[in-house]
């Protein structure tokens, strides 16, 4: 394991400089080595500048800077250690110099005896410190390697290096005791917890989307872009692992957006991933309205009728006509920031509920109704041949008249170009052109809501609406308007 083998070279480095190089440059090595922890903060900024920034400027270097800042001290400690290590041959050279000309045999025997053995307990206690020092500055990156990374076939050496050292300080109980010494916020684990379930279970993806307060800012372009990137997706349907993922640019992209800070900062991670693993949001779950919804057009024309056994057929025709116009592909989206978006729907909320409260004195009209070739032909064939009149009803002007006979034909013209909006068109052929549907401008028009369980008041466009939830059937009501949708997720 990677774990005994940083133990073993560095009690081999430091203790074997320790016996060869004896006391002076082993105590001068770890007293620079231990003044270099406690000082070394202004030279680990020399040496980030020094690094790539490929790898001190990654996004995820925010995430645990302790670990980032223990990893460029090594390198300060061990130009330090060896600097001073090379400075305490000179100060060996002047004890043997004064052992020689002024000490005493009994201080020269001694020097002769502790030497090397206090060289090698000061280079192992140098070995000691170095371990727990790389160990503390891997534990964070290791912990979100372990977490993320559930399979290393095809990763990057360094990931598979973080991850075996990562599993060696767990089975050696050494992260323990670097978990003391790293100061990285609770959270930071939280969240590694957190990405680690989704990487290992990319099912629970769909669960993600739809959590209440991710579902609120899907209409925020980094969050939408990096749910729609396949890339992304890909990378988790095939457990590829943290890098691919932290390296994916809608990823990066997404970190580094205000909907990241956003989210970072409201998300309850106990509750998310609560909900992750069971479903249910014990802070959400009683805002039954959070989520999106497609309105039953058949329910509001069934529910018209039993509401109102009086209506007439005409007027039940016409509500019909006007909800499938207007409301076939509508969809209600209620957020936790207490707005509700009603989308493909007419702009003019206020007039449409007016008609369909009182279909006898509409505010709105569907567009004419668009005629088939086969009945266009049909209703102007009359003018394609216009019969002689003949016999004497012809000069009395009676009902075969020419006259009167011209005088329908421009009729029944003028009422067809009326509910056609367009004059007849025929192809080359002679055929009758089929008509264009007529063109519907629908739009998402905003609103807000209050409430919680079951009640709710909602505002659409000025327009004030009573909202019933039961089961996955939600009801707008105002007056005689009820409006039925089903819950889409």
């Amino acid at each position: 394991m990677l774990v005994w083998l940083l133990a073993i070279v560095s009690l081999l480095l430091f203790g074997g400089m320790g016996v060869a190089a004896g006391l002076a440059p082993a105590i001068c090595g770890f007293i620079m080595f231990v003044v270099a922890f406690f000082l070394g903060g202004p030279l680990t900024k020399l040496v980030a500048m020094a690094l790539p920034k490929e790898f001190t400027g990654h996004a995820l270097a925010s995430w645990f800077p302790e670990s980032m800042y223990y990893m460029e001290l090594v390198i300060v400690l061990l130009v330090f250690y060896l600097v001073f290590w090379g400075v305490g041959f000179w100060v060996r050279s002047k004890i043997e110099y004064w052992l020689k000309y002024v000490g005493t045999e009994l201080q020269r025997m001694t020097w002769s005896y502790l030497n090397h053995g206090v060289g090698l307990f000061f280079g192992v206690l140098t070995a000691v410190l170095f371990v727990m020092i790389v160990a503390t500055g891997a534990y964070a990156p290791a912990y979100l390697s372990t977490q993320t990374t559930p399979n290393e076939d095809g990763q990057p050496w360094g990931i598979t290096y973080l991850n075996n050292f990562g599993k060696g300080m767990q089975s050696t109980g050494l992260d323990k005791i670097a978990a003391r010494w790293d100061r990285t916020p609770k959270k930071y684990f939280e969240v590694c917890d957190l990405i680690g379930l989704i990487a290992n279970n990319p099912s629970v993806m769909y669960r993600v989307k739809n959590y209440p307060l991710i579902y609120a800012m899907q209409d925020r372009s980094e969050v939408s872009e990096l749910l729609k990137d396949q890339g992304f997706n890909d990378s988790l349907k095939n457990k590829a692992g943290g890098w691919a993922l932290f390296n994916n640019g809608s990823v990066l992209s997404f970190m580094g957006s205000g909907a990241y800070n956003d989210l970072k900062d409201q998300l309850d991670m106990v509750d998310f991933t609560e909900y992750l693993k069971t479903g249910k949001s014990a802070k959400y779950d009683n805002f039954k309205l959070l989520g999106e919804w497609e309105l039953d057009v058949d329910q509001v024309t069934l529910m018209a009728k039993k509401n109102e056994p009086d209506i007439s057929y005409r007027e039940m025709k016409f509500m019909a006509t006007l909800l499938r116009t207007y409301f076939n592909d509508t969809t209600l989206r209620a957020t936790v920031d207490k707005r509700i978006v009603l989308r493909d729907i007419v702009s003019n909320v206020p007039d449409l509920v007016a008609t369909l409260s009182n279909p006898s004195n509409p505010k709105i009209i569907p567009p004419a109704p668009v005629f088939t070739p086969q009945q266009q032909d049909g209703q102007q064939q009359p003018q394609a041949v216009a019969p002689a009149a003949q016999g004497r009803g012809a000069n009395r002007g009676g009902i075969l008249s020419t006259s009167r006979y011209r005088e329908a034909l421009d009729h029944n013209a003028r009422t067809q170009a009326m509910m056609n909006d367009t004059p007849m068109e025929y192809n080359d052929d002679g055929s009758v052109k089929t008509p264009e549907p007529p063109k519907i401008t629908k739009v998402s028009v905003n609103g807000t809501w209050t409430g919680d369980g079951e009640l709710y008041k909602v505002n659409i466009a000025g327009v004030e609406l009573d909202a019933i939830i039961e089961g996955d059937i939600l009801t707008l009501s105002t007056g005689k308007v009820r409006l039925y949708f089903i819950r889409k997720y």
